[in-house]
């Protein structure tokens, strides 16, 4: 019984693991993981029947132990009471904006329902939520549909999870620590600003024109210049040393003259 009960356990907590990485990351949506709770709440009615008629096809572990034992021993009924507990039965609104034409115009509130037959009717509107999905689809909305507008805001300031601020107070606590006692509140909230950014992406180029080029300390500019020095390959002569000057090319030339033999 021990063995039946720890492969069900291994078999429900994969699927609860996988949905919990559904529920995690950036660029998630209220709407987006109803979705998801969705389709894990309809598995989860169709795991319940399944194990009602002895057949646990989508649990690896289960099986592997139902084929060791009896089958009238393996307690399916008993797991799938314990299925039908996980059920939730919270009714939700998500599927208005999730798909807005798709829903049902007699089952809307009454106060959207003239501006959403407008909006499943507007073929421009439709290809438009085709291109670009639901979680950008509410900035196209028009003006003369203010009700649709506002359900539309409302949906993606709802926080569908806990994960961003558990990132934010992360990446607060790494940066503020006692060796850095000196960050003020300004500097604190301009790097978890960046740090929670959803998407930041730096343009070089744009930055570097706005910057004049300046010389280097005279230090290092002469650093610089001896590193390119020794660079550069030398040159070197094996033609015979110079004898001595030319009169005309010293600097006395001009005014010492010959002397006649006597």
């Amino acid at each position: 019984m021990f063995l039946c009960e720890l492969a069900f356990l291994c078999d429900i907590s994969s699927y609860l693991d996988a949905l919990n990485l559904q529920l995690q990351g950036r660029g998630r949506i209220i709407t987006d993981m109803y979705a998801a709770v969705r389709a894990f709440k309809t598995k989860l009615c169709l795991w319940e029947n399944q194990m009602l008629q002895g057949n646990p096809c989508h649990f690896p572990c289960c099986q592997s132990i139902k084929a060791q034992i009896s089958t009238a021993v393996f307690p399916c009924a008993q797991f799938a009471e314990k299925l039908s507990v996980l059920k939730l039965a919270q009714k939700c609104k998500f599927e208005l904006l999730s798909n807005p034409f798709a829903v049902d115009v007699e089952n809307a509130p009454t106060n959207i329902q003239m501006e959403l037959i407008e909006l499943q009717c507007n073929d421009t509107l439709k290809s438009k939520y085709d291109a670009v999905g639901a979680a950008q689809f509410p900035r196209f909305i028009p003006d003369t549909m203010p009700q649709l507008r506002t359900q539309a805001a409302q949906m993606p300031s709802m926080f569908s999870s806990t994960y961003l601020c558990e990132q934010l107070f992360s990446s607060m606590k790494m940066t503020k620590t006692t060796h850095r006692r000196r960050l003020t509140d300004e500097h604190l909230r301009s790097i978890l600003r960046i740090s929670s950014a959803q998407s930041l992406s730096q343009d070089i180029d744009e930055l570097a024109s706005k910057k004049r080029w300046q010389p280097p300390p005279t230090a290092f500019y002469r650093i610089w210049q001896y590193a390119q020095q020794a660079s550069q390959p030398q040159t070197t002569c094996n033609h015979a040393s110079p004898g001595p000057p030319h009169p005309a090319s010293s600097p006395l030339g001009s005014s010492v003259t010959s002397q006649p033999d006597s």
